[in-house]
C-alpha cells in the first residue's frame, strides 16, 4: 500500500472480493484520518470526514489490487504526519490540455497528495481566460516561438484554459480531496504580463512574451500604485475561480536592475524607509499578502522572497533552493511557516540520473538549515514538474511517476518513512495502478541509474541547452 498506512494489525481470516463494505463518519477522527476493519463477514470504513472517507477507500481498492482472490483480515489506522502534500505542474512554459491535467489529478489522489500547485503564469505565458484583464489572454498566453532547447521552432505557441474548464478542474480537485493552489508569479517572471499591460512594468515600454528559458530582468514596477490596483483586481478575478485557502504569488528570481534605475522605486523606498532592493520586494510580497489574507487566503511565495528579512511571518515560505544568509530560519523564527521541496530531491523535470527515485525517497523534511523551529514549522512537501523542456503528456508521465509517489509517501509517512527497499517493493505491486490510469511510467530499470548512465543523462539534458542562456541567465541570477 501506498503510502504506507501508519498503523496495521493483521487478524486471522480471510474476506472475500466481494464483502460488504459499510461506510461511516466517525466525529473523534482527525479530518484526513481513517480506520480500516476487514473481517470474513463485512470491511467497516471509518473517517473523519468525507476525505477521511476517500482515503479509507483509495487504500482499499489498493488492497484488492494486491489480493485480488482474497483480502487477509486487518485493522488500518492511518493519518498523515504532513496536513500539506503537494504536486506542482508548470502550464506557463508548454501548455496542457484540461484533459491531460485532469488525468494526472486522478492519479495523484491514488497517492493521497492532497494540493495541486497549479503554475499558471510566467515570463513565456499566461494560462486562464480573465474577465477583468481579457489581453491576458488574449495576448499573454501566445509566444512567437519556442526555443526552450535545441529542438526549437518558430510556430506560435499557445493556449489558455477558460473559465469553465478551471471550474472543471477545480471541481474534480475538490471531489477527490485536493485543494487548487494557482500561482502567478509576481514581481518577477512577469513577461506575458507586461506583454499584454506593459504600463505596470518600470519602463512602460513593449515587452514580448518569452520564447526561451531563463531568468529575465522583466519586473513589476514597485513604485507605481496603479500597479498594486492591478494586482488587487486580477487577484479578486482569480479568487472567483479558485476558492481554496492557498494562493502562491511566486517571488523567485526578480533581478533588480529595473528598479535600481526606476525613479518611482526608488521614491518609494524612501517614503517605506527601505534599506535595500531586497527589502523593496519584501515590500511588494507582503502588500500582496496583506490583501490576499483580507480575502481569508494563505499566501505562498518562494524561499528568495525572505532575502530582505521584512517578510510578514503570515506567509508560508517554499523552500526549493540552499537558505541565503539564515533568513529563512530567520522567518522561522519569527514564527513562519515551511513548505519543503528542494530542487535535488523534488524536482521531476530533471532526468532520473540528476533526481532518481530514491533521491525524491531521501528528501530530509528537516534540514538542519532551518534552525530549532524547522520541526515544527514544517507543514509540508511538493514534487514539482516544470516543463520548459517537457511537451508532451506522455512525457510528462514518464518523469513523474514514480517520483510523485515517492513524493506522497515522504509526506504522508514524514522522517518515519519505511526503508526505501521497502517502498520499491509495493510500487512494484502497484503497477497495474498505473495501467488503470493510462499513466507512461517510467521504466523501473529507470528509476535509479547507474552512474555511467546517470552521468551521460546529465550530460545530455546540458547539451539540450543553449548555451548563452545559461549565460544570461548566470548574470541576472546575481542580481536576485
Amino acid at each position: 500500500m501506498l503510502p504506507y498506512p501508519k498503523k496495521v494489525t493483521y487478524l486471522e481470516g480471510i474476506a472475500s472480493p466481494a464483502c460488504p463494505v459499510e461506510e461511516t463518519m466517525n466525529a473523534s477522527l482527525e479530518t484526513e484520518e481513517y480506520h480500516i476493519h476487514i473481517s470474513p463477514e463485512k470491511i467497516l470504513l471509518e473517517g473523519g470526514s468525507k476525505t477521511g472517507l476517500s482515503y479509507g477507500k483509495t487504500t482499499l481498492e489498493q488492497l484488492k489490487l494486491l489480493y485480488s482472490q482474497g483480502l487477509p483480515c486487518m485493522e488500518i489506522q492511518d493519518k498523515p504526519f504532513y496536513p500539506y502534500r503537494s504536486f506542482h505542474i508548470d502550464c506557463a512554459r508548454h501548455f496542457f490540455p484540461a484533459e491531460q491535467i485532469k488525468k494526472m489529478i486522478r492519479m495523484c489522489a491514488e497517492f493521497k497528495l492532497n494540493h495541486f500547485h497549479w503554475h499558471i503564469s510566467d515570463d513565456q505565458g499566461w494560462r486562464v481566460e480573465s474577465l477583468r484583464f481579457p489581453r491576458l489572454h488574449e495576448i499573454g498566453s501566445v509566444r512567437e516561438g519556442d526555443h526552450f532547447d535545441k529542438c526549437s521552432s518558430e510556430e506560435l505557441q499557445g493556449g489558455y484554459y477558460t473559465r469553465r474548464e478551471v471550474k472543471e478542474i477545480v471541481a474534480l480537485c475538490e471531489e477527490l480531496g485536493i485543494e487548487v493552489v494557482p500561482e502567478v508569479d509576481m514581481p518577477g517572471h512577469v513577461m506575458a504580463i507586461l506583454a499584454a499591460y506593459p504600463q505596470y512594468g518600470c519602463e512602460n515600454r513593449e515587452v514580448k512574451v518569452g520564447t526561451r528559458s531563463g531568468i529575465f530582468q522583466e519586473i513589476l514596477c514597485a513604485g507605481k500604485e496603479e500597479t498594486f490596483t492591478f494586482i488587487e483586481e486580477l487577484l479578486d478575478d482569480l479568487m472567483e475561480l479558485f476558492p481554496g485557502r492557498y494562493f502562491h504569488i511566486g517571488g523567485d528570481e526578480a533581478p533588480k536592475s529595473h528598479w535600481k534605475a526606476c525613479p518611482h522605486c526608488r521614491k518609494r523606498m524612501e517614503e517605506e524607509h527601505l534599506e535595500s532592493f531586497q527589502q523593496l520586494q519584501g515590500y511588494v510580497e507582503n502588500r500582496i499578502s496583506s490583501y490576499l489574507i483580507s480575502r481569508g487566503k494563505i499566501p505562498v511565495v518562494w524561499n528568495e522572497a525572505v532575502y530582505g528579512g521584512n517578510l510578514d511571518p503570515a506567509v508560508v515560505v517554499q523552500l526549493w533552493i540552499d537558505d541565503r544568509d539564515g533568513m529563512m530560519k530567520a522567518h522561522l523564527d519569527k514564527g513562519g511557516k515551511a513548505v519543503v521541496s528542494n530542487v535535488m530531491n523534488s524536482y521531476c523535470d530533471y532526468p532520473y540520473g540528476s533526481v532518481s527515485l530514491r533521491n525524491m525517497y531521501e528528501l530530509n523534511t528537516r534540514p538542519a538549515e532551518l534552525g530549532e523551529r524547522g520541526e515544527d514549522s514544517v507543514i509540508g512537501t511538493e514534487c514539482l514538474m516544470w516543463t520548459e523542456h517537457v511537451r508532451d503528456g506522455a512525457r510528462m508521465e514518464e518523469l513523474c511517476w514514480p517520483r510523485f509517489a515517492a513524493s506522497a509517501q515522504v509526506g504522508w509517512c514524514g522522517p518515519d518513512r519505511p526503508p526505501y527497499e521497502e517502498f520499491e517493493q509495493c510500487l512494484m505491486k502497484l503497477l497495474p495502478l498505473f495501467e488503470r490510469h493510462g499513466i507512461h511510467i517510467m521504466e523501473p530499470e529507470g528509476w535509479n541509474p547507474d552512474p555511467e548512465t546517470a552521468a551521460a543523462q546529465i550530460a545530455a539534458f546540458n547539451a539540450s541547452m543553449f548555451p548563452e542562456d545559461v549565460e544570461a541567465s548566470g548574470k541576472a541570477a546575481e542580481d536576485i
